[in-house]
């Protein structure tokens, strides 16, 4: 039986959340799929230990990638997709996990679906968590994004509308636009998101079947992500890859609606810093003392300090 969904897991050194990771895939209702783990030049012996009591439920079902020097995250996605031929393809963060019917709702969608989509998301729980004593605590959850029924691409443009946990897309989209780019450290879902949504829709289906885990630096940086980690990156990155599609002749539509979405974003950036702001001099002003104290020196000593808002 032809494989229907790559599963691609990407991971380093994290065997705690990588056992939850081959728990979230063992979990699914939908049977037909492959799951290809790709250790960039973590420690084998953990990732072998880890899968070891799995392997008779994984029932031939598991590649193995172990690389000797790490190649990256994207390169990592690319050999994995390589490995294993299917019909569909799920990019499955090794800290991220599904609720049990992902697959199979999400493939009879695009079973049902003409082929201008390339692919589908879920809506996605965001999950804060920590992780103490070498066990994962969840200290909230919440939705992660508001999506509409179709995914706008100048919705895209503007910020990546969901993470790769929640999106099965068709492998034939990549004979199209390509394989994700290497040469990204970070963004490179963004990147692959928006070369894939120039040509082919994205839908949306309305439950929350992904689970988007998040962690802040705990003094071990390989247990947090990226978007927490490497906050300076991101920006520089985001940046580049807007700089790249303005200057490429075949992508300058998408480059100007990029640039144009960029505006946007820091005009809503200063409109949130000042409505903050205005919201920190209102409770000043509220309170008994130090708004007296404000006032009087707003009138004698300092004019220019704003009035109560």
């Amino acid at each position: 039986m032809n494989t229907t969904i790559a599963i691609i897991t990407r991971t380093k050194d994290r065997p705690l959340l990588l056992r939850r990771a081959i728990e979230s895939v063992l979990n699914q209702s939908e049977p037909n799929w492959h799951h290809v783990i790709v250790n960039d030049a973590g420690r084998k012996a953990d990732v072998d230990s880890t899968l070891l009591p799995f392997l008779e439920r994984y029932n031939g079902r598991l590649t193995i990638i172990h690389h000797p020097e790490p190649i990256g995250m994207e390169a990592a996605s690319n050999a994995g997709i390589s490995a294993k031929q299917s019909k569909y393809i799920l990019i499955h963060d090794d800290d991220d996990s599904l609720h049990p019917v992902f697959l199979s709702r999400t493939k009879s969608y695009l079973e049902k679906s003409s082929h201008n989509v390339g692919g589908v998301v879920t809506l996605t729980t965001k999950v804060d968590e920590v992780i103490v004593n070498n066990r994962i605590k969840t200290l909230k959850t919440a939705l992660y994004k508001e999506l509409a029924p179709k995914i706008g691409i100048g919705d895209m443009a503007r910020v990546n509308q969901f993470p790769p946990i929640s999106f099965l897309f068709r492998r034939s989209v990549i004979d199209c636009i390509g394989m994700y780019n290497e040469s990204l450290p970070v963004l490179g879902d963004w990147d692959f998101n928006l070369r894939l949504m120039a040509q082919f829709d994205v839908d949306v289906i309305h439950e929350p079947l992904s689970n988007y885990h998040h962690r802040t630096s705990q003094g071990d940086n390989q247990m947090s992500n990226s978007v927490h980690e490497k906050p300076n990156i991101h920006i520089y990155y985001d940046t580049q890859i807007r700089n790249q599609y303005l200057r490429n002749p075949e992508t300058v539509h998408l480059g100007n609606l990029l640039l144009l979405q960029k505006d946007l974003v820091t005009i809503e950036n200063l409109q949130r810093e000042y409505y903050g702001n205005a919201e920190k001099l209102h409770r000043l002003y509220k309170h008994p003392v130090i708004g007296r104290f404000i006032k009087l020196w707003s009138r004698f000593i300092n004019s220019s300090i704003p009035h109560e808002p």
